[in-house]
């Protein structure tokens, strides 16, 4: 009985997937939602939960401040999507700058944003280790809720295989 269940389970997530187009399996890589393209209405009767990670494509403070706000109105469920794990924001470009103790004035909304979100357990922040140490960055000029993983794109290559979807 619990096998079945376990098999049911696994195929729930492909048909809630297959039925709406907005967000995509992590795995096809080829269309990936932005954060503009999730719809922001009230709740629809039903949330689809699932497990996402943040597209970081452009690098960029302001697409990381979007990114960070849509990752908030999904937790305060003012989107379709819910999750029940935090949302994985994983850095591996020039947005870790932002982070460093030394940018914290100029880049504090930011950062105070996504310390918060950490720390209501809604987002998980990591970096690229190999990123940070081609531009002379050590772990300790980043704030605690930072945590450095050894390759980024392998991170979120895992996270695919886990069954994280971009947004």
């Amino acid at each position: 009985m619990l096998r079945y269940l376990g098999i049911l389970l696994l195929l729930v997530p492909s048909l809630v997937l297959a039925k709406d187009p907005a967000i995509q399996p992590a795995v096809q890589t080829q269309n990936i939602a932005t954060a503009s393209t999730i719809d922001s209405s009230p709740k629809s009767d039903a949330q689809i939960l699932q497990k996402l990670q943040a597209n970081v494509a452009l690098h960029t403070l302001a697409e990381l401040r979007s990114l960070l706000e849509q990752a908030e109105k999904i937790a305060n469920g003012e989107t379709q999507y819910s999750t029940d794990e935090p949302i994985a924001v994983v850095l591996h470009g020039e947005e870790i700058k932002a982070f460093m103790r030394s940018n914290y004035r100029e880049n504090k909304a930011l950062v105070d944003l996504a310390a918060r979100l950490d720390a209501f357990n809604v987002i998980d922040v990591k970096v690229c280790k190999r990123w940070m140490g081609a531009n002379g960055i050590m772990a300790n000029q980043l704030p605690p809720f930072v945590e450095p993983v050894p390759f980024g794109a392998g991170e979120r290559e895992r996270l695919e295989k886990a069954g994280y979807a971009y947004f």
